[in-house]
């Protein structure tokens, strides 16, 4: 570089928005979520208090990335921190209540109206549309219906999650119910019978018979006539009782 010259544009001209690649701890919490399913040998608790980390980085970044702003974007922001402050908090709650389906669910909504509210505060402050007509950062009336807006966020996210759960019962519901069809058709009068440490059959229909070296348990169709094989199970029964 010679003296006298203009400097060579660093590589990053707007600063303030290099402040967005620190949220890479997001990316390391799903790091250690993925680790800690296939039974990583992390400490207890590791990828809450890493979720909640990076919430609490997120929060910091968001809270002074404002300086300068016009108050239409820094209200956009603002809406945007309220709803990582209440994500922190739920992540906490959820390290003492982590078999809570009311705290996960919170968990979830908070992500996802993060989410949305992104890309809402991308198409307000950077519309990518042609001929879109820009906001203006200090009228009260636009500052109002973005407010609005925010209220419609929260709204539409949790009429998703309701679908989404309505969808997720009905379809476990069927399955359930497919299943339980099938496991009767298969497993149709048969009763394992415990006498003397060993399993005796019972049935009506199928004789079983339990591979002392396994699990599992063969189910053979019989030879014998049904009214014989019923006073045989009559028969076990009855020193059963005994």
């Amino acid at each position: 570089m010679n003296r006298g010259h203009h400097m060579e544009p660093p590589l990053y001209v707007n600063y303030s928005n290099t402040t967005t690649m620190a949220m890479l701890c997001v990316g390391i919490s799903g790091v250690v979520d993925i680790l800690v399913h296939h039974g990583a040998p992390l400490p207890q608790d590791i990828e809450y208090l890493i979720g909640c980390l990076s919430f609490v980085v997120e929060a910091v970044l968001f809270k002074f990335h404002l300086h300068g702003r016009t108050e239409l974007d820094v209200l956009i922001h603002t809406l945007l921190l309220y709803v990582v402050y209440v994500n922190v908090i739920i992540i906490i709650m959820e390290i003492r209540y982590r078999h809570s389906i009311t705290v996960a669910l919170a968990r979830s909504y908070t992500v996802l109206l993060q989410g949305t509210w992104f890309w809402q505060a991308g198409f307000l402050l950077y519309n990518p549309l042609p001929g879109a007509v820009p906001w203006e950062g200090d009228n009260h009336e636009q500052m109002m219906v973005v407010t609005m807006m925010f209220a419609w966020h929260m709204a539409a996210v949790f009429v998703i999650m309701v679908c989404i759960g309505a969808v997720v019962a009905a379809l476990q519901t069927r399955c359930s119910r497919l299943q339980m069809s099938a496991d009767a058709d298969t497993y149709d009068g048969v009763r394992l019978l415990r006498r003397n440490g060993e399993m005796h059959a019972s049935s009506v229909d199928y004789d079983a018979e339990l591979d002392s070296d396994s699990d599992t348990v063969d189910f053979v169709r019989p030879s014998v006539s049904l009214s014989v094989k019923s006073a045989a199970v009559r028969h076990d029964d009855d020193d059963i009782v005994q």
